[in-house]
């Protein structure tokens, strides 16, 4: 069972067309105990039609040195009302949550050739990920891909690329039509081989729109990559939950 625990917010602050970056301060004596790569779920107190409240998972962004003070940031939906109230609460507040959850982590800390692609909200696993002290030794071999509308609808384009490429990794951006467009799952998949044929990683790490990593994990291990090398977190368009439902 989930262990409920209080983040208050420190700081609020906007970053790009629909994003807010809020730093937090776990309460009580226990440290948040993440890896970079992990997320927490929020309990945001909006209620549903059923009457339980809406939780939404958040990935950590900051480095895990920081046991005690991290960072999420939150895509505002236009229809989630979960990201509207995180959105619009102020310094102060005190936030439910459960966690570290998350299996985005590295194997051990031996230096290999890394890529990782994110599309649209995933860069923010993807920058946890990076951020993280056991994924020090894979950063400068490491090449970090994001997909998303334009680079400003989010974290901003030029921001992320500062924050990664200080840490040793390489970064690129490439615009794509929104999630669900008929165009936007064959080109990003297109690119993201031709960066893997290029960089020959020995690991692979993917978040964001599982219609568009589903298809390159397949694509991958045809190419022959081994599927175990392969790390996948869907934050929406997940087959399996589907599948299971």
């Amino acid at each position: 069972m989930a262990v409920s625990r209080t983040a208050r917010i420190l700081s609020t602050v906007p970053v790009g067309e629909r994003g807010r970056l809020l730093q937090l301060q776990v309460q009580g004596e226990e440290e948040l105990g993440f890896t970079g790569g992990q997320y927490l779920i929020f309990n945001t107190g909006v209620p549903r039609a059923d009457g339980k409240a809406h939780k939404r998972a958040y990935s950590v962004v900051s480095s895990d040195e920081d046991q005690r003070t991290f960072s999420i940031c939150v895509y505002r939906l236009a229809q989630g009302p979960g990201s509207a109230m995180l959105h619009e609460a102020p310094v102060g507040a005190e936030l439910p949550f459960s966690g570290p959850w998350g299996s985005f982590l590295p194997d051990d800390a031996t230096p290999r050739s890394t890529l990782v692609v994110a599309t649209d909200s995933g860069i923010t696993a993807a920058l946890g990920l990076v951020h993280g002290r056991a994924f020090a030794p894979q950063r400068t071999r490491t090449r970090l891909l994001w997909f998303s509308e334009s680079p400003t609808v989010f974290l901003s384009a030029d921001r992320v690329r500062e924050e990664v490429e200080a840490l040793g990794c390489r970064f690129q951006h490439h615009d794509c039509p929104p999630p669900g467009h008929p165009e936007r799952t064959a080109p990003a998949v297109a690119l993201a081989l031709e960066a893997a044929r290029a960089h020959a990683p020995e690991r692979v790490y993917l978040a964001g729109d599982g219609a568009v990593l589903h298809p390159l994990r397949q694509s991958l291990v045809e190419a022959g990559l081994d599927a175990g090398a392969i790390r996948l977190e869907s934050f929406f368009n997940n087959p399996a939950r589907k599948a299971a439902a």
